[in-house]
């Protein structure tokens, strides 16, 4: 028996409906189906009976869905119990590649400066998949671009930390490196290099602002950042990056890269933190929240664009 299954098996109960406890949890419905029917054979007992129009608890699910509570409700008192007599510990963060560039590494010097013990595990991914880590328990926090219906999404609350705007990167080889700007019409005309499933799915960010009339000329698709920042350098691709969170990449103040304003269109996007409204922030993760506002605090005397 895992601590998933019997998850799983709450959210099923809650929604009285497995593909929609599936969706709200951004898993398969065999995936969720499967973990409830093998919690159900260890226990020899069926917990949900299913029909064409959801599933309702058993008479035993019923017993069974009032221990996962207390479970869950145990598992939070000893994770406080634990921060309340540390001082330390780890934060583990899911957030957008371009949050690493500058925000994190200076919210790890201020922790330094501060002599405060937090060590963080960082995972970078796209925002959807941000918001499901926490929304399971698998990160403490998410640092998100955020996107339409973001605080919809059961299990999770948004805050708002600060906007930016994409700029376009340009290298050396780009017809537009002499440029002071360019259009939002020569920016999308131009070769592309996509991150991820940027335009493929809506996670927030270009996807949203431009929405389905206007897309780029994707020739090129990486999940790689670096990779993606040299071949613009080399050739002559562009991308899109934002303007406060990319200002200290290297590809940039080496002067490899240029970044170009859109002379006739604002692409600003706003970055928030998410965390999860069923698992107890605890100490540490409230620390590092704190000193990151800090730090974003202290940087937007300096840019206050992010602010606007």
């Amino acid at each position: 028996m895992k601590l998933d299954q019997l998850f799983y098996f709450s959210e099923a109960a809650k929604y009285k409906s497995i593909s929609i406890a599936a969706e709200k949890n951004y898993i398969s419905q065999p995936t969720i189906s499967g973990s409830i029917n093998k919690l159900e054979r260890e226990l020899g007992t069926n917990l949900l009976r299913r029909s064409s129009r959801g599933v309702s608890l058993t008479d035993t699910g019923e017993i069974v869905l009032e221990k996962v509570h207390i479970i869950f409700n145990s598992l939070d008192e000893i994770q406080t119990a634990v921060d309340a007599s540390e001082q330390g510990g780890t934060v583990s963060i899911a957030g957008i590649p371009c949050i690493s560039d500058r925000i994190i590494p200076q919210t790890i010097l201020r922790l330094k400066e501060l002599d405060l013990d937090v060590l963080l595990s960082m995972t970078t991914c796209e925002s959807t998949s941000a918001v499901n880590q926490v929304a399971s328990g698998s990160a403490n926090l998410g640092l998100v671009i955020h996107y339409k219906n973001l605080e919809n999404t059961p299990g999770i609350s948004y805050e708002a930390l600060f906007r930016d705007e994409y700029l376009l990167y340009v290298g050396p080889f780009s017809p537009y490196w002499d440029a002071s700007s360019v259009t939002i019409e020569e920016a999308l005309q131009a070769p592309y290099i996509a991150y991820r499933e940027e335009f493929i799915r809506n996670n927030g960010g270009l996807s949203e602002l431009l929405g389905q009339e206007q897309r780029p000329n994707i020739v090129l698709r990486t999940n790689e950042n670096e990779s993606l920042k040299r071949m613009i350098a080399q050739d002559n691709y562009v991308a899109f990056f934002p303007r406060f969170m990319s200002r200290d990449d290297f590809y940039y103040t080496s002067g490899l890269l240029r970044a170009l304003h859109i002379s006739n269109a604002k692409l600003i996007f706003e970055v928030g933190v998410v965390m999860s409204t069923k698992y107890k922030l605890d100490k540490v993760s409230k620390i590092f929240l704190e000193v990151l506002n800090q730090t974003i605090k202290c940087d937007s005397e300096l840019w206050p664009c992010i602010q606007e």
